[in-house]
């Protein structure tokens, strides 16, 4: 077995690294529209991950895009937030929109 980018044993060179999704600019629009909705209830990430139950580090991580959530994370999430959890899934879907070469937000 070997390393990621270390020669495989037949000698064929490195194998080429998966984009990682997390990294993607759009999981990087959908993380900024948390981002702002925490900032716009007035909680910073400490609070927001006590009211998740969570330990203090977890928003820092999803924020950071070094956590990926689920659906249901994100509903708990928004309910921490005392956001609508489907106004807040639809301005994600929204900067993830705005991001497409000629998308036109009047469209949507």
């Amino acid at each position: 077995m070997t390393a990621v980018g270390q020669a495989p044993a037949g000698g064929l060179g490195p194998r080429p690294r998966r984009a990682n999704p997390v990294f993607s600019p759009e999981y990087r629009a959908m993380v900024s529209v948390l981002v702002q909705e925490r900032k716009a209830a007035g909680l910073s990430q400490r609070q927001l991950a006590a009211r998740l139950g969570r330990a203090a580090s977890h928003v820092g991580l999803i924020e950071a895009g070094q956590r990926r959530i689920d659906a249901l994370e994100l509903l708990r999430i928004a309910r921490c937030l005392g956001a609508d959890p489907v106004r807040l899934y639809d301005a994600m879907t929204r900067s993830v929109d705005d991001l497409e070469p000629g998308h036109d937000a009047a469209d949507a």
